[in-house]
């Protein structure tokens, strides 16, 4: 009997002992995990910030440069070079994207009570293109002969709880919310809104009058399906045997941090195939709260161009889409077929220049008659009347104009590492000013010799001191949030 006692005794013991060390090392590995996923996503998000710094082109951004091209961590060992394949940790994403692509919600409590006043009806046209009840979205392209979003009918609404709420309501909810935040009193205020008999309070936390788009949650009518839209699970094999039907769709706040980078990715990259999709759209991908509120025709997509002004038709729209991407477009169909056209080599003693012939400058938007001239291509001759844009008249495009820019300012970097059972996510939002060009000497006084300056260092060439020049662009950071999960 004592024998069987100690026995049992000691068993206890050991799976006591047993115990600890696995929670220990459980806890080890996770923190561990934490750690590599925090250093993996923070060196994805200082690899966004130095394809920021090197950018080129000063007097324009568009599709077409580095930064909005997919990364690639080719040849990178993450510091295990004697380490297994096996070993490697999972290549982090990156997504870069300006913000001047989309529509400053804070552009409705700034400005003159006209400039207000046509934010408002340019958020309403928005909110109804999403939706897909805008008459603009039925019918067939003149142009291009076939229907527009597949000819599905524009009736579909699908909007679940917010159906009942109409256009106007929501947009002044929201205008009402943030005069209210604009008072000196505002930081004792406290918001609540009803969804589905949840009831959510939230005081102001800063002194703005929004800092993120989450917030519109507080605002009456405003709902998660009328913000991120009908989110469908992650694409999954389908098993021999098995149906064919769309799985149900999720709530945005049940998805992994991987499903919400890849749907905001291909809310990104897929903007104009998204926009024939006959399904209600997620408006917080036309959204934003850090610009100065002008729109990027370069890169705006194709629902946010449709509402600068009701009388733009889709067909003018799509033109002005074909005009910038129609190069990318004839290079990609190009690589396909693998008729990739040959280049003739530069003269010896030259270096051949890269020439994105796709994008806007601002020269193609200064005027009606160039901004026609680009957008349809056609060249006219000295005396010939200008080409002519079909339902584009010259009172239309002055009243879009002054939304328009061929820059962006603004930049979100969104940065996501996973080692073992841990994601480290982290979005930036970051200023950025200054160019890498260099600038054209002063000429002298007269008279006066011209200053001696020192030849700077070629392109790729490290300066005296064995290091590359300083970028001059300067990134400012505006808002920056970690989830970790």
């Amino acid at each position: 009997m004592v024998v069987l006692i100690l026995v049992i005794m000691l068993a206890v013991l050991v799976y006591g002992l047993q115990s600890d060390v696995q929670r220990e090392a459980a806890v080890s590995g996770n923190v561990r995990d934490d750690l590599r996923a925090a250093y993996l996503a923070q060196m994805a998000l200082i690899r966004g910030q130095v394809i920021l710094r090197l950018d080129k082109a000063s007097d324009y951004d568009s599709l077409n440069e580095e930064w909005s091209k997919p990364l690639s961590w080719e040849g990178e060992t993450w510091g295990d070079d004697g380490s297994s394949e096996g070993d490697r940790p999972k290549d982090p994403m990156v997504l870069i994207s300006d913000e001047d692509r989309k529509f400053n919600l804070l552009m409705l409590v700034r400005g003159t009570e006209d400039q207000q006043k046509e934010a408002a009806e340019v958020l309403k046209r928005l909110i109804d293109i999403c939706r897909r009840t805008d008459e603009r979205l039925e019918g067939t392209s003149e142009r291009l002969g076939e229907k527009i979003l597949d000819g599905t009918p524009r009736n579909t609404r699908n909007l679940g709880e917010d159906s009942d709420v109409n256009t106007a309501t929501l947009v002044s909810n929201l205008v009402k919310y943030l005069q209210e935040r604009l008072t000196e009193e505002s930081d004792e205020l406290e918001f609540t809104a009803t969804e589905d008999g949840d009831v959510r309070s939230m005081k102001k936390q800063t002194p703005y009058e929004m800092l993120t788009l989450g917030e519109l949650l507080q605002v009456e009518g405003w709902t998660e399906k009328l913000l991120y839209g009908p989110v469908r699970k992650a694409d999954a094999p389908i098993e021999k045997g098995s149906s064919d039907e769309p799985e149900e769709y999720r709530p945005w706040n049940e998805l992994t941090d991987e499903e919400r980078f890849e749907q905001t990715r291909a809310a990104v990259e897929s903007a104009d195939l998204r926009s024939r999709d006959p399904n209600p759209l997620g408006i917080i991908h036309y959204l934003t709260l850090y610009t100065s509120g002008r729109i990027n025709i370069n890169t705006a997509s194709r629902e946010l161009l449709l509402a600068l002004d009701a009388d733009l038709t889709w067909d003018v729209v799509d033109q002005i889409l074909t005009a910038r991407e129609q190069d990318r477009q004839d290079v990609a169909e190009a690589e396909e077929t693998g008729e990739i056209p040959v280049d003739e080599p530069p003269p010896e003693g030259e270096e051949e220049e890269e020439e994105d012939k796709a994008s806007f400058r601002a020269q193609d938007i200064a005027a009606y008659a160039a901004f026609v001239t680009r957008v349809s291509g056609e060249q006219t001759e000295e005396g010939a009347a200008a080409p002519e844009i079909k339902d584009f008249t010259e009172e239309i495009f002055n009243r879009f104009k002054p939304w328009l820019t061929v820059r962006s300012t603004v930049y979100s970097v969104e940065a996501s590492a996973t080692a073992g059972k841990v994601t480290h996510s982290i979005r930036a939002v970051y200023r950025r000013t200054g160019s890498n060009q260099a600038a054209a000497p002063a000429a002298p006084a007269a008279g006066q010799p011209a200053p001696a300056t020192p030849a700077a260092p070629a392109e790729g060439e490290a300066a005296e001191d064995g290091f590359p020049p300083e970028p001059k662009i300067k990134l400012t950071l505006l808002f920056r949030d970690v989830a970790i999960r």
